[in-house]
């Protein structure tokens, strides 16, 4: 199976597990084995190499990665290339403390199924019968529920059953397990399958059984005394999201149907959403106008979001001349001019500083227009173009083509007016790598303004650009009127994050009806990391 097939065939049966946290399986470990143990094939295959006088002579070897307690059900397969003299082959799992001279499941924190005698073992050398043997040619497959806590085998893709479970599996919760196999004679040879292909036994039923069995508990979980409130709860937690968001109508119609009240002191949401809906239209320039409108103050404390909302200005300007055609005259007016003033920053030349909050919105200035004139008029290397043709003929063309001169001053003037800013912006707090970046970018796009919507910088009209800012101006008003950044509802999925997964890291969650561990460390982090979920924090 090819490296992308086997990761896809691994992120479905394993949805649940982030990878580059907690990594699965791959082959077997080249440090965590017993030196008489060698490894070929992609570390995938191990080569008993030991004397196998006695049961001294024993060699076990881990995989590279412990089993990650987010799997819920985790499986594995060993396929047997050669039984060796002996056939004593113990295929199981066991922890980190496991010794690596003792087979698994005859030593504490092991479990482990026999090959000659098709015994089981579990931190003993005395075991139970279990299932049939097993020699050359057959594939062992090896199945952990975690959430069940329950261990059971496979032999060439049938289920033999439950091997250990309950009181069986006794290993602690919070101990890392690992796929195991122990080889004892001389000749035996094993492969691992640890999802580089595809398994014999069909794993991926178990695991949808096992997630519907966690559901329905879940959904079945009787919930003492609160039955009554539940509704109400609910109904608060989506009326306080829909009002934070700014979705005023929604929020009115979902308050009739369930017949609450609106507070009205969030009756404001009328001019967020009217600030949000702009923002996402691309309507930049009226959108700030609308913010200093009915929040005077606002941009003045949130200096950095008022430099990002005229950069997203400035780019959307350069979006309204998509498709329409330039003269190259006064597309290299525009561009030097723009480069010009960007040189003039980066080199610390002083510049008349002009009020960025009230001039933004202002008619172009006279030297904007000037240095258009000049470079569309006046001699020099960007009258070249000119030469070719009658100036006055030039123009008529540029204009019966669409261009608006205007628009193309708009912006010479919005880019001056954003260096300023930058600049001042740079005294007072310091350099700011991502304003830079989005700046240049936009300087950048004058020179794609034929067709800025499909050239390489496309990706600043995208929609999820404008939302994030969006976002932020919200964040911005209800901070300023003293109103929660989040909502409860943000707030409830952000500490189910959190606890998940301090569950995946920490603890194995049990089943009801199922054995019940001893408190661990997980109470006490849940504390620490303040995941508990306080009225206080909550928002209705």
């Amino acid at each position: 199976m090819a490296a992308t097939s086997m990761d896809s065939y691994l992120q479905v049966l394993y949805s649940t597990v982030d990878a580059k946290k907690t990594p699965l399986p791959t082959s077997w470990s080249c440090k965590d084995k017993d030196n008489f143990i060698k490894l070929s094939h992609m570390q995938l295959r191990a080569h008993y190499k030991g004397y196998s006088l006695s049961v001294k002579d024993t060699s076990c070897v881990r995989s590279d990665h412990p089993i990650p307690l987010a799997c819920g059900l985790y499986y594995f397969e060993v396929k047997v290339i050669d039984k060796g003299i002996k056939g004593s082959i113990a295929i199981g799992i066991g922890t980190k403390k496991m010794n690596l001279s003792v087979l698994p499941g005859m030593q504490k924190n092991s479990f482990g199924y026999l090959g000659n005698s098709g015994g089981k073992f579990w931190g003993s050398e005395v075991g139970r019968a279990y299932g049939p043997p097993f020699t050359t040619n057959d594939t062992i497959g090896c199945g952990v529920n975690l959430v069940a806590r329950q261990i059971f085998y496979t032999k060439n893709g049938k289920n033999l059953g439950e091997a250990f479970s309950g009181t069986l599996f006794d290993v602690s919760p919070v101990l890392a397990l690992y796929p195991t196999v122990g080889l004892q004679s001389k000749g035996e040879v094993v492969e691992a399958n640890f999802g580089q292909s595809r398994f014999l036994y069909n794993i991926k039923n178990d695991i949808k059984e096992l997630k519907k069995k966690v559901a329905s508990s879940i959904i079945d979980f009787p919930i003492k005394n609160e039955h009554s409130r539940l509704p109400a709860v609910f109904h608060s937690l989506v009326s306080s999201y829909l009002m934070h968001q700014g979705y005023y109508s929604t929020a009115e119609s979902f308050a009739r149907c369930t017949g609450q009240e609106l507070d009205k002191e969030l009756l404001s949401i009328k001019s967020r959403q009217r600030i949000q809906d702009l923002v996402s239209s691309g309507r930049m320039e009226e959108a700030i106008n609308t913010t200093l409108a009915c929040y005077p103050t606002l941009l003045d404390s949130h200096s950095n979001l008022f430099f990002l909302l005229k950069v997203h200005h400035f780019i959307e300007l350069i979006g309204t001349l998509n498709n329409k055609s330039f003269s190259a005259v006064s597309l290299e007016a525009a561009t030097a001019s723009l480069f010009a003033l960007q040189h003039e920053a980066e080199n610390d030349v002083e510049m008349k500083e002009t009020s960025s909050r009230d001039s933004h919105l202002d008619t172009v200035t006279d030297s904007a227009e000037d240095d258009y004139h000049e470079m569309a008029d006046g001699p020099g290397p960007s009258n070249a173009f000119a030469s070719q043709g009658n100036i006055s003929r030039t123009r008529r063309h540029v204009t019966d083509e669409g261009l608006n001169r205007r628009t193309v001053m708009r912006i010479i003037q919005l880019g001056r007016e954003l260096l300023i800013q930058k600049s001042t912006l740079e005294k007072q707090y310091g350099v700011n790598e991502t304003n830079n970046d989005i700046l240049a970018k936009a300087f950048s796009l004058i020179s794609h303004t034929n067709r800025p919507l499909e050239g390489p910088l496309s990706e600043l009209f995208d929609t999820t650009q404008r939302e994030v800012l969006g976002d932020a101006i919200n964040s911005a008003i209800l901070e300023a009127n003293q109103l929660p950044k989040k909502s409860a509802l943000h707030l409830i999925i952000g500490y189910v994050r959190e606890l998940l997964l301090i569950m995946a890291q920490n603890v194995v969650p049990c089943l009801p009806n199922t054995t019940r561990e001893q408190p661990t460390k997980f109470s006490s982090e849940l504390m620490t990391k303040r995941t508990c979920i306080r009225t206080s924090d909550l928002y209705f």
